[in-house]
């Protein structure tokens, strides 16, 4: 389960049950104004300090049809994606942290193998996927 939180100097937030559902109502320092979102078209705008989540699925080390494989992991500074199918479409590698965040984002020629450079982010957990076309594989990642 994830649990919406802020981490600032000071605010604070609140759950109200009533007989029509749960409400969660948080303030941010700086943030004395009513947040809110408009829709239109498939178009989504939020306003505040305060951003929900990323709406990701996070899927532990495992593929949809794009047979790769990710190392060293954990890693440092780099990684190298090799895969056993053969590439005929372009790459999109996409790497979220833990709060659903993209951190990196690049694209690639059809490669069998190909090699990220990421050594300026946080040590910490990642998760990367990886597209070509409609294909697709996911894997957790350390870097240290």
């Amino acid at each position: 389960k994830i649990i919406r939180t802020n981490l600032g100097s000071s605010g604070s937030s609140h759950t109200i049950v009533t007989s029509k559902g749960t409400l969660n109502v948080s303030q941010s320092i700086g943030q004395s104004s009513v947040i809110g979102t408009y829709h239109n078209n498939g178009y989504y705008l939020r306003q505040g300090y305060q951003q929900p989540l990323s709406n990701i699925k996070v899927v532990e080390t495992s593929d949809y049809n794009l047979k790769a494989k990710v190392y060293p992991n954990p890693f440092t500074h780099s990684i190298t994606i090799s895969f056993s199918d053969t590439i005929r479409n372009d790459l999109l590698v996409m790497m979220y942290d833990v709060n659903g965040r993209m951190v990196h984002t690049q694209e690639f020629s059809p490669a069998q193998e190909i090699q990220l450079t990421i050594g300026d982010i946080s040590n910490g957990t990642y998760f990367l996927k990886v597209t070509s076309q409609d294909k697709r594989f996911n894997a957790k990642l350390i870097k240290i």
